[in-house]
């Protein structure tokens, strides 16, 4: 198979300068060079639909895994989106209260946030970020009796149980990443039968691809299932330590001409 199936992580991979981010002017020449050669393009990142930020939708991607592989889009159509039972869905805002852990639920076009109590600052942010989507509906809330979701972040502080927190989901979810934030704890969390990895396997085998077919990019914790799944990875120049030499290549910097770099050094453009 001549064509290659690439996909991108977006923070810290596809975007510099922090939230909202941009893509950079050489990744984006790139990005047409290696389409107009012929390659799909593949968005594979931690964020759900309604949370792709607005110069990520722009480009003409052939496709997305949203949410850790939580659902597969191709040329704008939902090939697979997963669902979780509704006791989970409906249960974990319980869970996450009796352990004073702060979280939020990303859906396909919503985010849930807990109303009864004063969101915490990194949360706010990440409210104020759908407040300002062109989502309908994008900001939502934990008593909605239409909560659908498909991942979840959580922060926890010194006044948090996160082990009774993490034993409670265990059967569900897995987290992912978990780094410092300031005075709280970051944490990503998916469905233990979902990830990025999971997402490459089903669009391989929905195009008829092999493993062999595939570039993965990523820069970050939640990159390593497909980075590590795939033998042509490649790891931004400003990717986190436990990411860098673990993959097959090392490009630069995502605002130091790295995505067109690595494009070229596997002769993709």
């Amino acid at each position: 198979m001549d064509r290659k199936l690439l996909f991108f992580d977006i923070d810290g991979t596809l975007l510099a300068g922090g939230i909202p981010g941009y893509i950079p002017e050489s990744a984006i020449q790139g990005l047409r060079q290696a389409q107009a050669n012929g390659h799909y393009l593949f968005i594979n990142s931690g964020r759900t639909y309604s949370f792709m930020p607005e110069a990520i939708k722009e480009f003409p991607f052939d496709g997305y895994i949203c949410g850790c592989g939580t659902e597969v889009i191709f040329q704008g159509e939902s090939l697979f989106h997963n669902r979780l039972p509704d006791e989970v869905r409906f249960g974990l805002k319980d869970i996450l209260r009796e352990n004073r852990m702060h979280g939020a639920f990303e859906g396909h076009s919503s985010c849930f946030f807990d109303d009864s109590a004063t969101l915490i600052p990194p949360l706010q942010g990440i409210r104020d970020v759908y407040a300002t989507s062109n989502t309908p509906n994008a900001v939502r809330n934990f008593e909605d009796p239409e909560m659908d979701f498909d991942k979840f972040v959580a922060f926890s502080d010194a006044d948090s149980d996160f082990d009774n927190f993490l034993k409670a989901i265990e059967q569900y979810f897995t987290c992912v990443q978990r780094e410092p934030m300031g005075d709280y704890h970051f944490n990503e969390l998916i469905p233990k039968n979902c990830s990025k990895a999971t997402g490459i396997d089903f669009m391989t085998k929905h195009l008829g691809a092999s493993l062999d077919d595939c570039y993965v990019f990523g820069d970050s914790a939640n990159d390593l299932s497909m980075l590590q799944h795939v033998k042509n990875s490649i790891a931004m120049g400003n990717a986190y330590p436990d990411v860098l030499g673990k993959t097959s290549y090392v490009t630069t910097r995502v605002d130091r001409d790295g995505i067109y770099l690595a494009l070229k050094h596997f002769h993709l453009i």
